[in-house]
C-alpha cells in the first residue's frame, strides 16, 4: 500500500490583528473534524491518513501562533498547507451562513439588548471572515510565487 504524499506547507506571514482570526478558526477545524474520532479504530487506512492530515495542519498552525494569545501579538510565519486552507474555506463559508441567519433573527426582534447582542455576533463574524479572506489570499498569493 502506498502512502499518498501530502502538500507541502507554504509558510505565510501573519500579521497581529489576524493571529487571533486564525487560532480561533483553527480551533474551530479542530471541533468541526473531532467526530470521527470516536470511531477511531473503524476508519480504514486512507480515511485514518486523512483525518490525521487535518489535525496535523491544524496543529503545526497552532504550534506557530501559539496556542494561548499572548498578552502582546507580534507577525508570526506560519506554515499552512492546501488541505488547512480549504477546511478555513468551510469556516468562513459557516461564519457567512450563521451570519445570514443572524440577520433573520435581528429582524424580528425588538428588545434592543437582544438587538445588540445579535448585532455584536455578526460584527464578530464579519470580521472573522474577512480575516480568513486576507489569509487565504496570503496563502493563494505564496503558491503562485
Amino acid at each position: 500500500m502506498s502512502t499518498p504524499k501530502r502538500n507541502a506547507a507554504r509558510v505565510i506571514a501573519v500579521d497581529p490583528p489576524l493571529t487571533a482570526i486564525l487560532r480561533l478558526q483553527t480551533l474551530a477545524v479542530l471541533e468541526a473534524n473531532h467526530q470521527p474520532f470516536e470511531d477511531v479504530r473503524e476508519l480504514d487506512p486512507p480515511a485514518l491518513l486523512a483525518l490525521s492530515d487535518i489535525f496535523r495542519d491544524a496543529f503545526a498552525i497552532l504550534d506557530a501562533l501559539g496556542w494561548i494569545e499572548p498578552d502582546e501579538p507580534t507577525a508570526v510565519d506560519v506554515p499552512m498547507t492546501d488541505g488547512h486552507a480549504a477546511q478555513l474555506r468551510r469556516c468562513q463559508a459557516d461564519l457567512q451562513h450563521t451570519n445570514r441567519d443572524r440577520r433573520i433573527a435581528l429582524a424580528a426582534t425588538i428588545n434592543i439588548d437582544e438587538r445588540r447582542a445579535i448585532q455584536a455576533d455578526i460584527d464578530a463574524d464579519h470580521a472573522a471572515a474577512i480575516g480568513l479572506e486576507r489569509v487565504l489570499t496570503a496563502h493563494s498569493r505564496a503558491a503562485t510565487r
